[in-house]
């Protein structure tokens, strides 16, 4: 392969890292969650710094559970996924999860990009109690 051809590899290699990379530094994640003993889960992951379309799966203990919706980020470039036990919340959007989904009062949220599945970030976090 000649010297032009390896050179036109790197740079391209090169700046599709620093796009990915971009991606990656610009977002931020948080997640918080609520537990009250086995009668009630409640989590959300929101993100920020995002463009693009997203799903979001969390963790606790063994069981993982993704979103029930992808979400296109806003014009504030964030998205917000709620994960619930309660019906209501359930009924007005929330992905459902059993109420005892969350163990030891913590949890693992990971927001992925639609269509390729990169993690574009994840945090734990420990759940309020009630």
């Amino acid at each position: 392969m000649g010297f032009k051809k390896i050179a036109g590899l790197a740079v391209t290699a090169l700046a599709l890292n620093l796009i990915i990379l971009a991606d990656a530094n610009a977002a931020t994640i948080s997640v918080k969650c609520e537990v009250r003993g086995t009668s009630r889960s409640k989590i959300s992951v929101d993100g920020a710094g995002l463009t693009g379309t997203f799903y979001a799966r969390v963790t606790s203990g063994v069981v993982t559970k993704q979103s029930k919706a992808t979400m296109i980020a806003d014009s504030s470039h964030e998205v917000e996924f709620d994960f619930d036990s309660n019906p209501n919340d359930v009924k007005a959007g929330a992905t459902a999860i059993p109420a005892a989904f969350i163990k030891s009062n913590k949890v693992i949220g990971y927001i992925r990009r639609s269509g390729t599945n990169a993690i574009v970030g994840a945090i734990g976090a420990t759940c309020k109690a009630k």
